[in-house]
């Protein structure tokens, strides 16, 4: 992971890379063709994207840049390289919303980037069926382990360690285990795509960076996308809020 001194020492007067855009072919297309499509399923947001080389084929989701001309509302954040480090945790401040809230609950705080980047509740590209509904599904998920983990808490409470039923461990193995594999997985794809949606390299760990992040630090890998892909210095942050935002403050793009 990158120590805090190599992100400080970024330089910060290198040529503005374009910020990068899923978009879904509508059909099997050849390089070099260009089409009309719209950002997120919204119609008010249209541009003209090229076919990179290669092609693509219907169906297929492709990263294209966002085309200078597009004069659309979007989040101000640099491209090339993160906005601050992973352990500039304070940059925002001690109290800021996304920091407290990347500490006490790690996922929500990442259905907020989720939300703002459009990904579905895996972190990656979908339909805006999907992608609109992320922030509710993850919710759901976080109070539902709640719920089973306390109800597996009240049922061992009348045994000791020695006399605890196998399968009430076998039951709180197998749900820690798979909300800790959906937390690591879906965190690992959101860092991901913030990192190429800004076209930003990895600096450590080479080819396994989101994963070492996700997996060692992910609240400060979380509150390191929180303040990359939101705009705190114009909009304050909320905890209770799909994006992290108040209503009305623009997405990504």
């Amino acid at each position: 992971m990158a120590s805090h001194s190599s992100y400080a020492k970024a330089p910060l007067n290198l040529p503005q890379l374009p910020i990068m855009i899923h978009v879904t072919a509508p059909a099997a297309l050849p390089a070099g063709y260009t089409f009309e499509a719209e950002i997120n399923g919204d119609e008010s947001k249209i541009v003209t994207i090229e076919v990179p080389e290669g092609g693509v084929q219907e169906g297929q989701v492709f990263l294209a840049p966002l085309p200078e001309a597009y004069v659309g509302t979007r989040i101000d954040a640099p491209t090339g390289r993160w906005k601050s480090g992973p352990f500039d945790c304070f940059s925002a401040g001690f109290l800021h919303p996304s920091l407290w809230c990347s500490i006490c609950c790690t996922q929500i705080a990442m259905a907020q980037v989720i939300s703002r980047m459009q990904l579905t509740w895996l972190g990656q590209p979908g339909p805006s069926s999907n992608t609109s509904r992320a922030f509710t599904v993850i919710c759901l998920l976080v109070v539902a382990f709640f719920v089973y983990s306390t109800a597996l808490d009240l049922a061992a409470l009348p045994y000791d360690i020695d006399t605890t039923p196998t399968y009430m461990a076998v039951l709180r193995f197998a749900g820690n285990f798979l909300f800790t594999f959906w937390s690591v997985y879906a965190l690992c794809r959101t860092r991901q795509n913030v990192r190429a949606r800004y076209q930003i390299p990895e600096e450590q760990c080479i080819g396994c960076e989101d994963l070492c992040c996700s997996v060692w630090c992910g609240c400060c890998a979380t509150a390191q996308m929180l303040r990359h892909t939101g705009e705190y210095e114009t909009y304050p942050g909320i905890c209770f809020s799909p994006t992290g935002h108040p209503p009305g403050a623009p997405l990504v793009v």
